[in-house]
């Protein structure tokens, strides 16, 4: 009895130790998240610059040819 109740330990301590790991890991992919959620935003940013630059370099070359 009392080995089973020691390997029913040990087994429980491994769970909360996978467990905490996960927890731990699972937060560092949400700061990972986030972040590159922020680059990417910051991408989207500057994309829509550079094409309402290319746009207006665009227009202005066509009413010079006209």
């Amino acid at each position: 009895m009392k080995e089973q109740i020691a390997k029913l330990e040990d087994s429980v301590l491994r769970l909360l130790e996978a467990f905490n790991a996960l927890k731990q890991e699972n937060a560092a992919l949400k700061a990972t998240l986030e972040q590159k959620t922020q680059e990417l935003e910051t991408l989207r940013g500057e994309t829509d610059s550079v094409r309402t630059r290319i746009d207006q370099i665009i227009e202005s070359l066509e009413s010079e040819q006209n």
